[in-house]
């Protein structure tokens, strides 16, 4: 799958990565939209210690949930 990875202050590309795997209690979310919110840019930006390259951004989606509680339901993040 695709995702957008900062790579290092004030990078970041378009990689291929692994899919997630949903492990008891989780669901793997088929995204439709996905953002970077401010914290992300501080990140980028190299303002917060705890954001470590390479990592993918964006923590705010919106999807169909695939299994699990809500299989089949449209979810947001």
């Amino acid at each position: 799958m695709k995702a957008l990875v900062y790579t290092a202050t004030q990078k970041s590309e378009i990689q291929d990565i692994a899919p997630p795997i949903a492990v008891a209690g989780q669901s793997v979310i088929s995204l439709d939209f996905c953002g970077i919110c401010g914290s992300d840019m501080h990140a980028w930006h190299g303002h917060d210690d705890r954001r470590i390259p390479p990592l993918v951004l964006g923590h705010e989606a919106v999807g169909t949930a695939g299994d699990g509680l809500f299989a089949g339901k449209r979810v947001a993040i």
